[in-house]
This record gives structure tokens, sequence and C-alpha cells, in this order.
């Protein structure tokens, strides 16, 4: 006669198992277990504070080398390591001005050009009359080349949106050290400097951006699919982004030579590149209309 193990294979389990475990039994397995990985990880981490000195607090003397060493990088000292904040110097100005009307224009840019301080250059269709002195308050400035040899067909445009827009390649050219951003603006742009900087430091200046605003003219965001910045509030544009530019500016011109203004035939052409507008509401176009009494 088959027992009753035999008749039930769950009670064989039961008789087995059960038995044998306790709750008490448990809970203090878990304990030792817990207790075991708590030494195990106590142990390797001394064992990894002394194979890796440097994770150790420092003596007072070490102390002050670590920081002498931190100073160094932040200062650039260090060969291949840069890590200085932009600032105003890191920043190259191009101001599209004409000699016939500088005079008159002329004290928008005065408003915030800090000479010494400033970086850049008002680029002139002519050289200014002889008679004219240069202001000191002025940015100093450089004669366009000349552009004939490029298409224009816009009829109600003006052929001096190829020299102004070719602003930023002469200004690249130039070679000038330690610039991270090319600013482009009209001599009636007016730029705050201290919130110029701290939106490009914001930036990471090795890589590609175009940054800049829309027009407050809805009408004229359409017409540009809101993806142009506007030159009358001025826009930034990265080194290395400047740097493909200018390779393929002077042949990108003649493509939209039926484009009205210098800022649309910039966009067309960093459009072909593949970067987009980085928009910031600070680069803006205010118009004033004046309305006699």
């Amino acid at each position: 006669m088959p027992s009753p193990i035999d008749q039930d294979p769950f009670k064989a389990w039961k008789f087995l198992v059960l038995p044998t475990l306790k709750v008490s039994d448990v809970f203090s397995l878990f304990l030792k277990a817990t207790i075991a990985i708590c030494t195990v990880v106590s142990i390797s981490l001394v064992f990894y504070s002394f194979l890796n000195p440097s994770q150790r607090l420092p003596c007072p003397e070490c102390n002050k080398i670590l920081i002498s060493d931190h100073r160094k990088i932040i200062n650039g000292e260090v060969s291949g390591y840069s890590y200085e904040k932009t600032n105003i110097s890191h920043i190259l100005f191009g101001i599209g001005g004409s000699a016939k009307t500088w005079n008159k224009r002329r004290h928008y840019t005065e408003v915030w050009w800090m000479p010494n301080i400033t970086r850049g250059y008002v680029w002139l269709d002519q050289n200014p009359p002889g008679n004219d002195t240069w202001p000191l308050t002025s940015p100093p400035y450089k004669v366009s080349a000349d552009t004939s040899r490029f298409k224009y067909t816009c009829s109600y445009g003006s052929r001096s949106a190829l020299r102004i827009a070719r602003i930023v390649k002469e200004s690249f050219e130039l070679g000038l050290e330690n610039v991270r951003w090319l600013v482009m603006g009209d001599d009636d742009t007016v730029f705050f400097i201290e919130n110029l900087v701290t939106v490009l430091a914001k930036y990471d200046h090795n890589q590609m951006y175009y940054i800049g605003g829309n027009s407050e003219s809805v009408e004229q965001d359409a017409i540009h699919s809101y993806t142009m910045a506007y030159g009358g509030g001025g826009f930034a544009i990265s080194y290395p982004l400047a740097k493909e530019l200018v390779r393929v500016l002077d042949g990108c011109l003649d493509r939209y030579a039926s484009f009205y203004g210098s800022d649309q035939k910039v966009q067309g052409c960093i459009s072909e590149i593949g970067v987009p507008l980085t928009k910031e509401l600070g680069f803006h176009q205010v118009i004033f209309l004046l309305f006699p009494k």
C-alpha cells in the first residue's frame, strides 16, 4: 500500500524542506549576507584609496600644489588645455559702414565701442575723404575688397550687400589671434557688451554656431521661414563655422545672386553647411519711426 507521501508529491516537498527553514533562520541568513557584503565593500574602498593616492585628502602642502596646477589650467598655461571663460577679447566685430555716411552714423557704434578693449573694424566702401581725420572714438576702419566680379540680380536691392556679406570672410582672413566669435552688425547696430559676452559664453566656441534673432516683422520672418538672423540686430558666428564659411562663401554668393540683403546671403551659405540658426532673443532689431509734430 503506497504511503501518504507517495500519493501526494507536494507533501513530500514540504516534508523535506519546510521543517528545515524557520523565519528566524531566514532572517539570520539575510543579516549575515548583508554584513559580509558591507565588509567586502569597505575593504575594497580601503585598498582603492591606497592604490590611488590622488583620491585621498591632500595635506596642506599638497593642496597648494593642486590649486597652483588648477590655476595654470584655467589660465591656459598648460599646453593643450584652454578653460578660460569667453570674454570681450575673444570677440571680433565686423561693422558694415560707408565712407560717405560714417560721420553721421558713427555715434551709434561709439555708444558701445571701447577703444583698446573691443576688437574689430568698420568696413568701408572706400577710403574716407582725405580732409577728414578718423575719430579716435570710432573703431579702426578697413576698406572692403572689390566685389564687381560677383553677380547681383536683385532688381530692388543694392550691390553693397555683396561687400557687407564678405565682411565675415575678410575679418577672418586678417588672422587675428585668440578669436572665438565673429560678430557682424550694421553701422547703426547697438551692442550691449556685457550681455553679448554673457550670451556667447554659454556656448562651446569650438563647435559650429550661428547665433542671432528673427525680425520683429512677422511678414519678414515668414518670408525667411524664421531661419535667418537679421543683420540689423547683429549675429554671431563661431570660429569653426567662420572657417568653413570662408571656404565656400565666394562661390555661394553667385548661387544666391537674387537674394536682397547681406544677412540673407550669409544665411543661405550657412544653411548649405548644415548649421541651423540658434535663436537668442537678445539679438533683435527695433525700428524707430519718428513722426513730425
